[in-house]
């Protein structure tokens, strides 16, 4: 029987787990999810998600940290959108598959 190895460097699942760990939070998941149709400054999240401005700062740094979400300053005011949309499309394929269940 012919061995088998593994489809990617563990270096890979090292990443991804870090950023599964990261999206594991439903705020987290939440902002990127907003993020992924446009651009908002911390201001606009933290009406769109009844949250404190401390709390999604928080999050946004997090997910900046993690290169989940890229920033844009003018003026006074950060401007955050997502890194690449693709981030969460586990989350629109895990909600079919949850909603044919």
């Amino acid at each position: 029987m012919k061995s088998m190895k593994s489809p990617f460097p563990r270096s890979v699942y090292i990443r991804n787990a870090e950023i599964y760990k990261l999206m594991a939070n439903p705020k987290r998941l939440e902002i990127l999810n907003i993020l992924k149709w446009q651009e908002l400054s911390v201001e606009a999240l933290t009406k769109m998600l009844k949250l404190r401005k401390a709390n999604v700062s928080q999050h946004l740094a997090l997910l900046r940290h993690a290169r989940a979400v890229t920033v844009r300053r003018s003026g006074l005011n950060a401007y955050y959108s997502i890194a690449d949309p693709r981030l969460v499309e586990p989350c629109r394929i895990l909600r079919e598959l949850w909603k044919n269940n």
